[in-house]
């Protein structure tokens, strides 16, 4: 476990990052700027959504937990599929700017769930 404080560091400072990122990717959708066509808005969001994948299977190998059967952990599973395909209509794949702000909202309620799921993991029993 010495290396556990270290990988949840990393997963965390990967989580804020990612969301930082998604924040500004999504007020260049709202603004119509051509920032987020650039190269570096398409590339750094996967490096860094890498980072975190990769830690949080770091963190449920040490840990040892299930995460099928471990509640809290199914729940942030499901939201992140949810914040995906949420923020891919969102970013790219919407039809209209109604339908892309919907789904922005709509992403940004499933990434804070996790956040708030993440902050009382030991609490939630369901």
């Amino acid at each position: 476990m010495e290396y556990y404080a270290l990988v949840k560091h990393i997963h965390m400072s990967a989580a804020g990052l990612s969301l930082i990122g998604f924040l500004l990717r999504g007020y260049w959708m709202l603004t119509n700027s051509v920032l987020l066509q650039t190269k570096p808005s398409k590339i750094l969001p996967h490096i860094i959504d890498t980072v975190l994948l990769v830690a949080a299977i770091v963190l449920l190998v040490l840990s040892e937990l299930n995460p099928f059967v471990v509640n809290w952990i199914t729940a942030k599973i499901i939201l992140l599929v949810a914040y995906v395909i949420l923020g891919t209509i969102a970013l790219k794949r919407g039809k209209t700017k109604k339908i892309k702000v919907i789904a922005f909202v709509a992403s940004l309620a499933s990434v804070l769930a996790i956040f708030a799921i993440a902050s009382i993991k030991p609490a939630l029993s369901f």
